[in-house]
């Protein structure tokens, strides 16, 4: 029988890139932060693995192929799911759609299968995936991301307000955005991220006045007009502004009225 799942897509409330492994791995600060925008999946049993993802093309090199992969290998058991993904997070807009499915199978195949296997388990497996899978794999709505990404702490933070989500409809490489960062920019000083995350974090506990950052708007922005675009757009609408992720989605809180965008831009608003 079939089981319906919800995987949220979620945005980087700050994000620092603090240096880099020798691994070639960058080192990151950030606040992940889910948000009520899903991907819908369906999944039931199945003779060998497959991946539908509406409107895309499914690989090998899907997260879902590989979070059963992993799983497979990690349980010692052949694990195979008919996984039917209709998107509506977009790919390539720093909302960790990809990583949110993958996590999403994760837990449904753990309990298919009757696996048994504790979060960190589960954790592990999808640290495999993809940085962000980890984050997915939580309970909690918030947490802060060090090191790679995957070295969690929950962390209990809301943004209540008006919010908005512009994706200009153009891709952004993570890989591309960490190579130029590194080539024409200074990392953040670790101690100095990590100050300012408190910052933050406290200043939305007591609900005043908050500043995000993200370090790959110092490449992104200059070199990526829509996005630049999109970011003026909502500080013109009185919206805090900030690139998610790698990007290429700028969200917005707080503003009250919705600026009008180009047909090519998708938007998506709500109040929390």
């Amino acid at each position: 029988m079939a089981i319906r799942v919800l995987a949220p897509a979620k945005v980087n409330l700050s994000l620092w890139i603090v240096g880099k492994e020798r691994s070639g791995y960058h080192r990151i600060l950030t606040l992940f932060y889910k948000i009520p925008l899903y991907d819908e999946i369906l999944i039931d049993h199945w003779k060998e693995s497959l991946v539908r993802c509406e409107g895309l093309k499914s690989t090998s090199d899907n997260t879902v192929y590989k979070a059963l992969k992993y799983l497979s290998e990690y349980t010692g058991r052949n694990l195979c799911l008919k996984v039917v993904i209709k998107k509506r997070i977009p790919v390539g807009a720093g909302l960790g759609g990809g990583s949110s499915d993958a996590a999403a199978v994760l837990h449904a195949a753990n309990l298919m299968f009757d696996l048994n296997l504790s979060l960190e388990e589960l954790v592990e497996v999808g640290a495999k995936v993809g940085a962000d899978v980890p984050f997915f794999l939580l309970g909690e709505r918030a947490a802060i991301g060090r090191g790679r990404g995957y070295d969690l702490q929950p962390v209990d933070v809301k943004v209540p307000g008006n919010w908005i989500l512009v994706f200009p409809t153009t891709p952004v490489s993570t890989r591309w955005a960490y190579e130029t960062f590194s080539k024409h920019c200074r990392f953040t000083p670790e101690e100095e991220a990590e100050e300012r995350l408190q910052n933050l974090i406290e200043a939305l506990r007591r609900g005043g006045d908050f500043q995000m950052e993200n370090d790959f708007e110092r490449v992104i922005l200059p070199r990526i007009g829509p996005v630049r675009e999109a970011k003026e757009a909502l500080r013109g609408a009185g919206f805090k502004a900030l690139l998610s992720g790698s990007g290429s989605t700028v969200f917005g809180v707080g503003g009250k009225g919705i600026p009008t965008f180009p047909p090519r831009f998708k938007v998506w608003v709500w109040r929390e």
